[in-house]
């Protein structure tokens, strides 16, 4: 079984409570889990060390803080996709595992992601040539606009503009631009990718992104890389995603307690 991966998980005060829901089931469905690093990082605006590292009980993990210093991360828009703390966290999917993992790869697991199934679910296949990127297929990115955004941006960066931009262009008046991509509620990043990813985001001289999207940043590097990008059923893995915390709790009991 492929084991050279650290499970990276991101919480708030919110998001803390769904991985306390969530956790048991993938310990329960998945406890090949236990033999991984993880790594968890917290907002210390919201939460304190001593509230993170008693709800987790694994076997070798790493709690630290996000984000660093006072750094602010704003919104530009009333939209969800610029909610500023939904960016500040999502940011540190690419800066906090550049800094702290040393396996090869890293596990990227949301807390509204419960496990079921079996435990025989990573195909090493997946791995042969080192993709960049190992996660479940997407079908659009919204808002509209963000790969322009992204184009905009590599063609200002330093060590970036000369490579091609997408140029992805949104059908007229519509709030998606669809193409194939992935999301990444259960996904593999490579190391070293997510390493140039976040040097590469420090463009501004803070640990931000161009645009509030791990996943459609770390696609978009891909994609502008000419590296590759494995789109896997995790749905067919024994992986379920869920989006509101009576469906997150749901699932949980059906999958401890068979109601």
């Amino acid at each position: 079984m492929f084991t050279d991966y650290t499970i990276v998980c991101g919480v708030d005060k919110k998001h803390l409570n769904q991985l306390r829901w969530v956790y048991p089931t993938w310990i329960k469905s998945k406890p090949s889990l236990l033999k991984q690093p993880m790594l968890l990082f917290y907002d210390q605006e919201q939460l304190t060390y001593g509230e993170v590292s008693q709800e987790i009980n694994h076997p070798d993990i790493t709690i630290v803080p996000w984000p660093p210093g006072d750094v602010v991360y704003e919104g530009i828009s009333d939209d969800k996709w610029y909610d500023p703390q939904r960016y500040k966290m999502l940011a540190g999917f690419v800066h906090v595992p550049h800094q702290h993992i040393a396996t090869n790869y890293w596990l990227k697991l949301d807390t509204d992601t419960v496990a079921t199934g079996q435990d025989d679910w990573i195909d090493e296949s997946w791995f042969e040539n080192s993709p960049a990127i190992v996660s479940q297929p997407w079908s659009f990115t919204k808002p509209a606009n963000q790969m322009l955004l992204l184009d905009g941006w590599l063609c200002l960066h330093p060590s970036l503009k000369n490579l091609t931009p997408l140029n992805l262009i949104p059908k007229e008046g519509s709030d998606r631009l669809g193409h194939k991509r992935i999301i990444s509620w259960c996904g593999f990043f490579k190391k070293t990718f997510t390493e140039h990813c976040s040097q590469c985001a420090m463009f501004f001289g803070e640990p931000k992104l161009p645009v509030p999207s791990q996943d459609g940043y770390m696609w978009y590097m891909a994609q502008v890389m000419g590296m590759e990008v494995k789109r896997v059923q995790m749905k067919s893995r024994g992986w379920e995603h869920w989006t509101t915390d009576w469906n997150i709790r749901s699932a949980v009991e059906r999958v401890m307690y068979g109601k």
